[in-house]
């Protein structure tokens, strides 16, 4: 298995991390694979609702569902975006992430695409939220992923490059927007393992 390296704190490494946990010694642990939820990709997402009630139970309850919904779709692009038609790349990222994320995964994917790999599979998060929202434009969730059925694959031979692993703890960032909630920023809490569902 190889070592992760400081570039996995990065958004895309984080969120990518499932699978690197559990890669074999002929992947290079620099290009980091790919994972994402149950989400179908589509573009532009669609901007997140807003409270029209002043009651923050309601607020928060609304709030952390749109931030949900931004992060999985986030973690949807993050796998298919290396198999779409170049000009629709743009605006899927654009629909869920800001910079820095917005930057860093504008670099991974063309990292991946110059070296013809993309992501397959899917996996499966499991959000917690380690503090409330309470009305804040930034908002911290935990995801426990299982990333056992989802990696990166060779675009040319079709080959599998590596594969996930079903404990890996990825904690993120949101950014509330114009637009609504988006992904500021992602990072692997290295060291730490969680158990999906609990």
């Amino acid at each position: 298995m190889n070592t992760r390296t400081s570039t996995l704190t990065i958004v895309v490494a984080a969120t990518l991390a499932a699978a690197l946990t559990g890669c074999n010694s002929a992947v290079d642990a620099a290009n980091p694979i790919t994972s994402a939820t149950k989400t179908t990709i589509t573009t532009p997402a669609t901007p997140t609702s807003t409270s029209t009630t002043l009651d923050p139970a309601a607020k928060e309850s609304q709030d952390r569902q749109d931030a949900e919904l931004v992060w999985r779709k986030f973690l949807g692009v993050l796998l298919k975006v290396g198999t779409l038609p170049a000009d629709q790349v743009e605006p899927a990222i654009t629909a869920v992430a800001v910079d820095p994320a917005l930057a860093r995964l504008r670099a991974q994917e063309a990292q991946f695409r110059a070296e013809h790999k993309a992501g397959y599979g899917q996996d499966v998060s499991y959000i917690t939220w380690p503090q409330p929202i309470g009305g804040k434009d930034a908002a911290v969730l935990s995801d426990c992923e299982d990333g056992s059925q989802a990696g990166v694959r060779d675009t040319k031979t079709g080959n599998n490059l590596t594969v996930g692993t079903a404990n890996t703890l990825l904690r993120a960032t949101l950014q509330r927007t114009p637009q609504g909630w988006k992904v500021a920023n992602s990072e692997l809490l290295e060291g730490i393992t969680c158990t999906p569902g609990r």
